[in-house]
């Protein structure tokens, strides 16, 4: 071999030593990307979870205050029935 092909091929080997690091740190970056993607999935996934028991702790609440409301009203309606059926109330 020619040394001027020699000194070729030894500058590509350079190179591809140079882009191998170069790999090699992206990968280790990309990693902890990875890991911290992870975590943050994990934290909006707790989070997402609270606020799903706090949407069905709600809706149950506003649901037996709903048939609370329902049966007073319903009380209050005849209540005024009955007054108004006694004559006691005008109308």
């Amino acid at each position: 071999m020619s040394e001027e092909r020699l000194d070729r091929i030894e500058a590509a080997l350079d190179r591809q030593v140079a882009v191998n690091a170069d790999l090699r740190t992206s990968v280790v970056e990309l990693r902890a990307t990875t890991e911290e993607l992870r975590a943050t999935t994990e934290a909006l996934l707790q989070v997402a979870t609270i606020h799903q028991q706090n949407f069905e702790r709600l809706t149950t609440e506003l649901n037996a205050d709903r048939v609370e409301w329902r049966s007073q009203i319903e009380r209050i309606w005849q209540y005024l029935r009955d007054e108004r059926g006694n004559g006691q109330a005008q109308g």
